[in-house]
């Protein structure tokens, strides 16, 4: 498998890369009918599908390997006003929990590897999308000049090294006819495919075509457990005290004390965090009860909750809801 390579958004002039597409306006009015939620933006680019869908009410994740472009969408979002949860990660392996999202929008982004890595990020998709969740994606197509003239390096039978292109050299494009499309998408239930040539835009006469795929996914999801977590006693250090600072993001100010426990490792390999609640000054160590695990969603991590003693749900998330309120999450109790 090539190892995945960030587009050189610094590079990219043209304008369109920051107008949402046609079709992600109807995507945002049928998904909302259904009753959908939370969304990732997988490559999201510089953000103009993201900001699109933050503005339409959707709770959106975003990804991309570029640190340009995420830093691009986090200076972006806030000057439109919207929460986007802004990650740089590789879509081969995306740090989300499973069955983390009502859809996924990947629009033009997932081809940009070859035969291997595409199978393991449509696994990926499958992965954190939750049942009956939506995709939208595009898949370059085997009908398109760049593929079928030969005049770039291929890296397998169904792969090219692009060698030129704004944004994108060097970058390697997956491509597709129909009949690899259908085997690819067993698992869905597929709405609809188009095949579409963009045969004239910036000035010119073209032949890109790529295959637009609408569908959903049936699967069994895992009711998950923490029984064998609620109502044990844990002890740690509080290393972000009551009324301090979140050392990245300033504009965070922890109502809480937030620590962790000493010798458990949590999802995201360091020491399990928690939100202590029940006291009204600053601690350095605790030792409490585990009263709710925060399962976050859109994150590869769980926040316990402990306390001396019981609190309700409403009253957990509120006082959660400081650092919450970035993340899409379900509470166990």
């Amino acid at each position: 498998m090539v190892d995945s390579k960030a587009w050189d958004w610094e590079e990219v002039t043209e304008s369109f890369w920051l107008e949402p597409c046609e079709e992600s306006y109807y995507y945002a009015k049928k998904w909302r009918k259904l009753g959908k939620k939370s969304l990732l933006d997988l490559g999201a680019g510089l953000g103009r599908h993201a900001i699109m869908f933050a503005k339409e009410g959707f709770k959106v994740t975003a990804v991309d390997l570029s640190d340009f472009a995420v830093n691009h969408l986090l200076k972006w979002q806030n000057k439109e006003g919207v929460n986007v949860m802004t990650k740089k990660s590789d879509m081969n392996h995306l740090p989300f929990h499973d069955n983390a999202f009502d859809c996924v929008w990947a629009y033009h982004v997932i081809s940009h590897t070859d035969s291997q890595g595409f199978q393991g990020i449509l696994n990926e998709i499958k992965r954190v999308l939750k049942s009956d969740g939506q995709v939208y994606l595009s898949l370059c197509s085997k009908a398109s000049d760049a593929f079928l003239k030969g005049e770039f390096p291929k890296v397998d039978e169904n792969t090219i090294l692009k060698t030129e292109g704004e944004g994108e050299t060097d970058v390697p494009h997956y491509y597709v006819d129909l009949q690899d499309v259908l085997s690819h998408f067993e698992a869905f239930d597929i709405d609809h495919i188009r095949h579409i040539d963009d045969c004239y835009y910036a000035g010119e006469e073209r032949n890109s075509m790529h295959y637009f795929i609408s569908a959903s996914l049936k699967k069994q999801e895992v009711q998950l457990n923490y029984d064998h977590i609620l109502g044990t006693i844990v002890k740690g250090k509080i290393d972000r005290p009551l009324g301090s600072l979140h050392p990245t993001f300033s504009q965070i100010k922890y109502e809480l004390n937030y620590g962790y426990v000493e010798g458990v490792i949590g999802g995201d390999g360091h020491e399990q965090d928690i939100y202590l609640m029940g006291q009204d000054k600053p601690m350095k160590e605790f030792e409490a009860r585990v009263i709710a695990v925060v399962h976050r969603l859109n994150d590869n991590e769980d926040k316990w909750v402990v306390a001396d003693r019981p609190f309700s749900e409403e009253e957990i998330r509120h006082a959660i809801e400081f650092q919450e309120k970035y993340f899409d999450y379900d509470l166990y109790m």
